[in-house]
């Protein structure tokens, strides 16, 4: 599980606006970061990019309900850039409740680090100027880590995973849109008084005895369908409240495989 957000709007005296996409492994601590100058779906898949040839692409993908992550404010069932990529490469994108920053709670913690220990820390020129004291800061926060898996046993062992990652050789066109392919995306939802929630710009009823509960919900692309389940409380077992017909404004199509990327 890798936890991504991004950290905006900070702004270079003499140079402009920056955002920086910070991202954070919630079992190592390793963590990754990079600054650029605008706030687009783009600048995050260029960061998973290069985020996954170096330190793996993770199983799940933990993210807020930023414009950047969901795609359209606006209309239904629609996906945007970073869900076609996810899906594609088999990444499952899960997207926390509304206005509950909390649910992050790794990488918001690593947020608050990079705050205080990196953009207060000293005046920056430009662009550059940031990126290069940022992965100072990185590094620092990894060895750091990498000594309390060693001398503290911070680490827990990941057992039954392998960890995969986008070949060296992996070239992609971040202003392209890829197709709605076969996968998952998850969403930590609340339930309003009438019982409902929302889940890519639609309203969908699920019941009224649970309203202020907190539901799962899952859009399984393959099938295109929605399951919704309720746990009452970590020791309870999940329950499968609904499962019900979610029919896409596309056709589904099968991934199309790394090698197709891969520039020889």
């Amino acid at each position: 599980m890798h936890q991504l957000d991004l950290v905006t709007p900070r702004y270079i005296k003499g140079y402009g606006v920056i955002i920086s996409v910070n991202r954070i492994d919630v079992c190592t601590g390793q963590a990754n970061l990079e600054q650029y100058d605008s706030k687009s779906a783009d600048s995050v898949i260029d960061f998973l990019i290069d985020d996954w040839k170096v330190f793996g692409m993770p199983r799940y993908l933990q993210i807020d309900n930023e414009a950047a992550f969901r795609g359209s404010l606006y209309h239904p069932r629609t996906f945007g850039k970073v869900s076609r990529f996810c899906l594609n490469f088999g990444v499952e994108l899960v997207f926390i409740a509304f206005k509950e920053p909390w649910r992050n709670a790794y990488i918001e913690s690593f947020n608050s680090r990079f705050d205080r220990l990196l953009w207060q820390s000293q005046p920056f020129t430009d662009l550059e100027h940031l990126k290069t004291e940022a992965k100072k800061f990185r590094d620092k926060h990894n060895k750091y880590q990498e000594y309390r898996k060693q001398n503290f046993g911070k680490q827990k062992p990941q057992s039954g995973y392998t960890q995969r990652f986008l070949p060296r050789t992996f070239v992609f066109d971040v202003s392209r849109e890829l197709p709605i392919t076969k996968g998952r995306l998850h969403f930590i939802r609340f339930l309003d008084e009438k019982g409902c929630i929302n889940i890519l710009n639609e309203t969908i009823y699920v019941e009224t005895s649970l309203s202020f509960q907190y539901v799962w919900a899952i859009v399984n692309t393959a099938d295109e369908s929605l399951q919704i389940y309720y746990q009452a409380s970590r020791e309870a077992p999940k329950q499968l409240l609904k499962t019900e017909s979610y029919k896409l404004r596309e056709p589904v199509k099968n991934r199309m495989p790394i090698s197709k990327f891969s520039k020889v």
